[in-house]
């Protein structure tokens, strides 16, 4: 699939044209602000060699139903290494990024693999995940988190999948336009922003990270302050002492295993 160059409607009709270098720095750039917190470390983000990573090659990826385009994108994007969590670092609420470079991704993968590494399909096999969409986040599970599925015909938008119509955005494309695929999902948003967004929420503390959780008062409220307080109290965010403050979140995690969103 080529980019369509067709004026989005979700963005005031501007025309998006696909640019994998800024994915790329979108990505590295949110990472390594994450590693300034206190549970990812810096080399957990790792970068691609020169020729790509071997792993990612259209043989491999074969049950992914991926195209060139997609497949040469995941072949140099930056990864955050899983570090034995069950699905690896949260990045935002329940939500995690996908290390297309590492396992179950560094052999060829079978089709039962493949299921269960995309969202549930939708009844309509006319609406499923396109060849030229990839996934870049998977959700701890259907009922939180979300997948945020990147659109190689564009600039790089990453379009929120999501089985509940009060989501849908009000604004949908025609049905012979190669992005009305998401016109069955959530919002749209560019993929920079959105990151940017993110980022701020987390050096405000308005969100709060704690090993591969991340809370926030919407969850429950005592444990999101007994967070912030904490991460202030090492310094946050000018004189931050990050290891100290990494220890100190472990005996609170132990602590608090079992609240909600805890385990």
């Amino acid at each position: 699939m080529t980019a369509p160059n067709l004026p989005d409607p979700r963005f005031d009709n501007k025309v998006l044209v696909y640019d994998p270098e800024a994915i790329k720095t979108a990505l590295s750039t949110y990472y390594h602000a994450l590693s300034k917190l206190p549970y990812i470390e810096a080399s957990d983000i790792v970068s691609p060699p020169a020729a790509g990573w071997p792993n990612i090659t259209a043989t491999n990826f074969a049950p992914l139903d991926k195209n060139e385009t997609v497949i040469t994108l995941l072949k140099h994007l930056p990864y955050l290494r899983n570090p034995g969590l069950p699905k690896g670092y949260a990045i935002s609420f329940e939500t995690f990024a996908i290390d297309y470079s590492a396992a179950p991704f560094t052999e060829p993968l079978d089709a039962d693999a493949a299921e269960g590494l995309k969202p549930d399909q939708y009844e309509d096999d006319e609406d499923k995940i396109k060849s030229w969409v990839v996934p870049l986040t998977m959700s701890r599970d259907q009922y939180s988190g979300c997948w945020w599925l990147l659109d190689t015909t564009d600039v790089g938008t990453v379009t929120e999948w999501a089985h509940n119509d009060s989501m849908k955005p009000e604004v949908s494309y025609k049905d012979d336009d190669p992005r009305a695929w998401r016109n069955a999902c959530g919002e749209t948003r560019l993929l920079e922003e959105l990151l940017t967004e993110w980022r701020e929420k987390f050096e405000s503390l308005e969100w709060a990270a704690s090993s591969e959780k991340v809370w926030n008062e919407e969850m429950i409220a005592e444990n999101h302050e007994q967070l912030q307080r904490i991460i202030r109290e090492h310094g946050w965010p000018h004189k931050f002492r990050k290891e100290e403050c990494k220890t100190a979140l472990l005996v609170w995690d132990e602590e608090h295993q079992d609240d909600f969103y805890g385990s």
